[in-house]
């Protein structure tokens, strides 16, 4: 009597652990199946800019965060999405996502030239993405604190969606921040921003 009790208990105890096995499978083979649908594609960009007037230094802060100053432009570029995406098997309408992974900047062309010119201060450079003839910005990076005698910057990315803009034809990059009392920049001084973006689409 005994053994036949402790074989349907282990009987019970095998077909509870089967069912709970079973579920387990079931539920990996769906996140799977959803990630196969997915296509991500990173695009990696790279434009320089030339400041084509010197910010003097001036013993008060200037605004370059608003107008008349700023924000200041970067780069305006063809998305070319459709360049990018085509060899992938997609179009503009499957795309669900774009963020920026990576984003920095370079001094270029101007010996001595550093971006001790950005105030020292808290969210001291943002950086907005923006359709060509758009008035709705949006942030896609900044830096805390700005090192000082840097020539080269490397901004945190926001990870917002900008899926909207980069379908525009057009899209611009544009860089605000406050000067550094008693620091300038020359005129002329070339400006390299690197980006990466990450492009995320549905499989048609």
């Amino acid at each position: 009597m005994r053994k036949l009790i402790l074989l349907s208990l282990l009987t019970i105890i095998a077909c509870l652990s089967l069912t709970t096995i079973g579920c387990k499978k079931k539920t990996n083979t769906g996140n799977s199946g959803d990630s196969k649908n997915l296509i991500v594609v990173p695009i990696d960009r790279s434009d320089t800019t030339s400041l084509p007037f010197a910010i003097p230094a001036s013993p008060s802060s200037l605004d370059f965060t608003q107008a008349p100053f700023g924000p200041l432009q970067l780069d305006t570029f063809a998305t070319k999405v459709d360049e990018y995406i085509t060899p992938y098997g997609f179009q503009k309408k499957d795309i669900a996502k774009v963020l920026v992974k990576k984003l920095n900047m370079v001094i270029e062309n101007a010996p001595g030239q550093t971006f001790d010119f950005v105030k020292d201060q808290p969210v001291s450079i943002k950086v907005f993405v923006d359709s060509f003839n758009g008035t709705n910005p949006k942030m896609v990076g900044y830096l805390d604190n700005v090192p000082r005698g840097m020539t080269s910057l490397e901004l945190t990315a926001v990870q917002d969606d900008i899926k909207d803009y980069f379908r525009a034809d057009y899209m611009k990059i544009m860089v605000a921040f406050r000067t550094q009392e008693n620091e300038g920049c020359v005129s002329g001084a070339k400006f390299r921003v690197n980006y990466t973006f990450e492009v995320s689409a549905n499989k048609p």
